[in-house]
């Protein structure tokens, strides 16, 4: 068996990345002849390049194109990309090849998939996001914060604006997912799905065509087992994520200055001004590595996940889980998944600011709830634990199961 694994980025820019990039190496150390391709530069030094054939396109992705209108096209369709992933599928064969699509929608475009069928080989899609399906990729409406229930693609659908950006981007992304459907074969052609979490699922399987086929593979979490933290012995509650409208920080931000508690924030994005202006007292720690990443996690009393879309994991409540320290997350979003509420952490009502400042009170005020969420969660974690050999295990599965099957959708 042959694996290649395809992904916008070369580099760990986020979740999505950074499983592809882990079960890429994890599946070549376990002996498997595995071709890692993206479009994006630079290669992540982590990638072993003695034990696999690492290819980049050198493109750039939308947002870094120096010319928007070339950046408008090829994001839609970037034939570059589909003639130089055709070159390569030259030379496999797809009797034996199996190729696992991460994410398409930041440089690869719908045209790589398409490439892929027409040469008869069958692909796996891990679904980090719900691109597959909705438009905007998150079935959220970044102009009101809210979450849309509207039938992708419907008349309502396209007539509403919820981009992030302007109304005309939103028509833009319309084109791309009409284009994206009708020749990129996406998701019809694409027929085996990997699902992360019973939360997306529910979401996906209303408009994901009948036949097609789920997998579950848990994603990687990338940290050994070690001692657990004492998150009583702390003060901080954490958020960790982009800082984004949509990730809910500012929730946070107003529940801690209203309990006059210690936040701190651990990255970056456009809402780092309006936090410090709703809570002069936050801490903003920027983007930290993964070593930094664990010693916040490992300081704080809480990490706090108020992401206000539906995401489709959470990972880092899984993390903090790893490590002994409990979570409070909002109940409108797949990390509840990883939650059993008032065992291994709390749920508050999401978009609640009122809510979520009891849940903070909460922990706040006492000790051995803490203690006891945060054991909890430990052991909850490190009964049935992320790992990644148990990530590589579910994956060759998976790509056992679909190249034996005959069935093709196109």
């Amino acid at each position: 068996m042959r694996i290649i694994v395809l992904n916008d980025y070369g580099h760990s820019n986020g979740g999505a990345a950074q499983v592809a990039i882990a079960s890429s190496n994890a599946l070549a150390d376990a002996g498997f002849d595995v071709t890692f391709v993206s479009s994006v530069g630079p290669v992540d030094s982590s990638i072993n390049r003695d034990t696999i054939k690492v290819v980049n396109f050198g493109f750039n992705d939308l947002l870094n194109n120096p010319s928007r209108v070339n950046a408008a096209f090829c994001g839609i369709w970037d034939h570059r990309c589909a003639k130089r992933f055709g070159e390569l599928l030259n030379d496999f064969d797809p009797a034996d090849t199996i190729i696992h699509l991460h994410t398409w929608v930041k440089s690869l475009s719908s045209s790589v998939v398409r490439e892929a069928i027409n040469r008869k080989f069958k692909l796996v899609c891990t679904l980090h996001d719900y691109f597959t399906v909705c438009p905007n990729g998150a079935f959220y409406n970044y102009q009101q914060l809210h979450q849309c229930d509207l039938a992708p693609m419907s008349l309502s659908c396209i007539s509403v604006h919820c981009d992030s950006r302007s109304y005309s981007h939103k028509l833009w992304r319309i084109a791309r997912h009409t284009i994206q459907r009708k020749f990129g074969h996406i998701p019809d052609g694409v027929i085996n799905f990997i699902i992360i979490s019973d939360y997306s699922e529910a979401i996906l399987r209303r408009w994901l065509p009948e036949n097609v086929k789920y997998y579950r593979v848990s994603n990687p979490i990338d940290i050994g087992k070690m001692t657990p933290a004492t998150p009583s012995f702390n003060n901080k509650f954490t958020f960790i994520g982009r800082l984004s409208p949509e990730k809910g920080a500012t929730l946070f931000a107003a529940a801690a200055l209203k309990l006059n508690i210690k936040s701190v924030f651990v990255g970056s994005g456009p809402e780092e001004k309006t936090i410090n202006e709703i809570n002069p007292n936050a801490g903003l720690r920027g983007w930290q590595d993964r070593s930094g990443v664990i010693q916040e996690i490992r300081s704080s009393r809480a990490i706090v996940f108020p992401s206000r879309t539906h995401e489709t994991q959470g990972l880092v409540v899984s993390e903090a889980a790893a490590l002994g320290v409990p979570s409070i997350v909002s109940d409108g979003c797949a990390a509840r998944d990883n939650i059993i509420d008032g065992k291994t952490g709390l749920l508050f009502r999401a978009g609640n600011v009122k809510d979520l400042a009891s849940k903070l009170l909460l922990l706040n005020s006492d000790d051995n709830l803490i203690e006891s969420l945060g054991k909890a969660a430990y052991k909850g974690y490190w009964t049935e634990p992320c790992t990644l050999e148990r990530h590589v295990s579910e994956l060759i599965c998976c790509y056992k199961d679909i190249l034996a099957s005959n069935y093709r959708a196109i």
